[in-house]
């Protein structure tokens, strides 16, 4: 199938930016960003760091904080990780928030639900 690329815009409390071509990584639970961009945006810290095993068996401790991204006019939610030299890479946190996934016989991004926030309450 090859990579998976989509664009996308990160949101915080001071701005948003656009990023273009950013790679999928459905290995990848959570949404990864270089510290920069959150800083820039204003995304909001998160009181936790966890560490990650990255996809060449490093381990890092990476800070958590929380974004709203956009994805194909759809946005929603998400936790976001860094760490010195992460790379942007959208996790399946993300794309499950957004509500799409990926079609492995296209290569392209579906929807998995009606676009909009999913909520399923029952007093039961």
């Amino acid at each position: 199938m090859g990579h998976l690329h989509a664009d996308m815009t990160v949101k915080g409390s001071k701005g948003a930016v656009e990023l273009k071509h950013v790679l999928i990584d459905t290995g990848a639970t959570y949404t990864i960003l270089p510290e920069e961009t959150l800083e820039q945006v204003g995304a909001g810290r998160v009181p936790t760091e966890v560490e990650l095993e990255l996809g060449n068996g490093q381990r890092v401790k990476a800070k958590a904080y929380a974004v709203a991204i956009r994805i194909q006019d759809v946005e929603a939610p998400s936790i976001s990780l860094t760490f010195p030299g992460a790379q942007t890479v959208i996790g399946v946190e993300t794309l499950e928030s957004i509500g799409v996934k990926l079609d492995p016989s296209t290569g392209k991004l579906e929807f998995t639900r009606p676009k909009g926030m999913a909520y399923f309450y029952s007093s039961r």
